[in-house]
């Protein structure tokens, strides 16, 4: 008995070398596809895009409607990210800080993004313009408050933090002799 393995015919070698062909183009554009589709995804989630074409100067209705859902996403979004930030305060960790800032900047982006969009700061007339008015100071506020939000945290988290991690190895001290006095008898007393 021979090991060796009867040759292919040569009939179908052109066959063979097709589907290998095949199979690395599927494999490649697969790859290829995969790659892109990740870039997309990490692109947006740190560069907001406009959500439409910029409203221009004799703004409709529609367009005044469309930028106050916009503005309204936009305000959704910070309370959720200002609220994100109470992870760090029970306990600084680096990868929940830079999650963090990465919802900043995406916040950010949004919050540009509607603004370049919406064009709130450039003077309106007729009927809606003191809704647009109204727009801008909104815009403009929201970026104020994540702004002295933000620097507030920064200063808790300099400030503050480390004396909370202070006292909860403190605590966690105490509960530890705790736990080690009342495992141990007191001489002459008696167990019930």
């Amino acid at each position: 008995m021979s090991s060796e393995q009867p040759a292919s015919p040569p009939e179908f070698r052109r066959y063979r070398r097709f589907l290998s062909w095949l199979v690395l183009g599927f494999v490649s554009l697969g790859s290829a596809y995969m790659l892109v589709s990740v870039g997309v995804t990490i692109y947006r989630r740190r560069n907001a895009v406009p959500s439409g074409e910029p409203v221009g100067l004799l703004a409709s209705p529609a367009d005044l409607k469309g930028c106050l859902d916009e503005l309204s996403d936009v305000e959704k979004a910070l309370g959720q990210h200002l609220e994100n930030f109470h992870n760090l305060l029970a306990h600084y960790d680096a990868a929940e800080a830079q999650r963090w800032s990465e919802q900043e900047s995406f916040w950010l982006g949004q919050w540009k993004a509607a603004g370049e969009r919406c064009r709130f700061a450039e003077p309106r007339k007729g009927p809606q313009a003191k809704s647009w008015v109204e727009l801008n100071e909104i815009h403009r506020q929201l970026r104020d408050t994540e702004a002295t939000y933000t620097k507030e945290l920064h200063h808790f988290a300099q400030q503050q933090a480390p004396r909370l991690d202070q006292m909860r190895e403190r605590l966690e001290s105490v509960s530890r002799q705790i736990g080690n006095t009342s495992a141990a008898p007191v001489s002459g007393a008696t167990q019930p």
